[in-house]
């Protein structure tokens, strides 16, 4: 694979972004749960079946892990059937009145469609899943390539790639190909960080066998979701991961915000899958996390205005 985004690459991401309504559609698992709440429909679940009582170390966390749908495990698309959707829970508390404001003029193209039949017969679900745009009407800070931030980041169903060394975890995502650094040195996160970061500012620890990160000081530019809910650099995001079985990871994630979120809000509990050493090649055989960059200098410009922009009725 180029280490350009190639137009294939960009394509499949624009219509990803485009088919937002049909990817809302394809988020209920075949068990029949609400739309949004689960992974694509018929995709594979987070278990393989062949590694079922394998043995495995509760503290090893290690290695290529994915929520994708698909058997190659990458790709974007839908999450694995039980993985859950890019939302980060639907329990959302109300946003302060300084903030709505925000949150209005975050325009998502994830969800069900703005103003069409199927958002208004899903009054159970909330508001953020049901007002989904054409990106060439979206603010999606992705599609000037701007990094994603830690828990939408985690959300995307693509590979990550856990590095564990001495003194830290190196998440390395595949969308993106961003990296994101988990001090596990003894140091504290920062209370009130003087210059906010893209990523935050992040520290892990193991609390039995769950291991248990705190971010601070995360840029509000970024989103918390797919679905385009807002925070402020003050911001306490909070991981805990748990190995559950040789093959699955468990995270569940807090945001505590009294700028944004008159509560704690709490994420649905997302799964992993584990993903073979090798299980992600080149058509050349190069194993490895795939270089998905997106890159300004590789005719976005260009892609936007001859197909993002019109595929959302704007013409230049």
């Amino acid at each position: 694979m180029t280490s350009r985004l190639t137009l294939p690459g960009m394509l499949i991401s624009a219509l990803a972004l485009f088919a937002s309504n049909a990817f809302a559609q394809a988020g209920a698992p075949a068990t029949g749960a609400p739309a949004g709440r689960g992974g694509g429909r018929g995709g594979i679940l987070a278990a393989d079946p062949k590694n079922a009582g394998r043995a495995y170390d509760k503290h090893d966390i290690s290695g290529i892990w994915s929520r994708n749908g698909s058997p190659g495990g990458y790709g974007g698309g839908g999450t694995c059937r039980d993985c859950v959707d890019r939302g980060f829970g639907t329990e959302v508390p109300p946003l302060t009145p300084l903030r709505q404001k925000m949150f209005d003029a975050n325009k998502p193209s994830y969800g069900r469609n703005a103003g069409t039949p199927d958002a208004a017969a899903h009054p159970e679900e909330p508001i953020g899943r049901r007002r989904a745009v054409p990106p060439a009407n979206g603010t999606d800070p992705y599609q000037t390539c701007n990094p994603m931030g830690p828990s939408r980041a985690l959300i995307y169903p693509d590979p990550i790639e856990m590095n564990v060394l001495a003194d830290k975890i190196l998440q390395q995502f595949e969308w993106g190909y961003g990296v994101r650094t988990i001090w596990t040195d003894g140091r504290s996160i920062p209370e009130d960080p003087d210059q906010p970061r893209w990523w935050g500012y992040s520290v892990g620890k193991w609390d039995g066998d769950t291991f248990v990160v705190d971010t601070t000081g995360v840029d509000e530019r970024t989103w918390v979701d797919h679905f385009g809910y807002p925070h402020s650099t003050q911001m306490h995001l909070q991981e805990r991961y748990r190995r559950i079985a040789y093959d699955v990871l468990e995270l569940n994630m807090t945001i505590t915000d009294p700028k944004v979120y008159t509560g704690v809000w709490k994420s649905e509990t997302k799964k992993f899958r584990k993903l073979a050493k090798d299980g992600i090649k080149t058509i050349d055989g190069w194993a490895g996390l795939m270089e998905d960059v997106c890159a300004p200098a590789d005719d976005v410009e260009l892609f936007n205005k001859r197909i993002r922009d019109p595929a959302g009725g704007v013409v230049h």
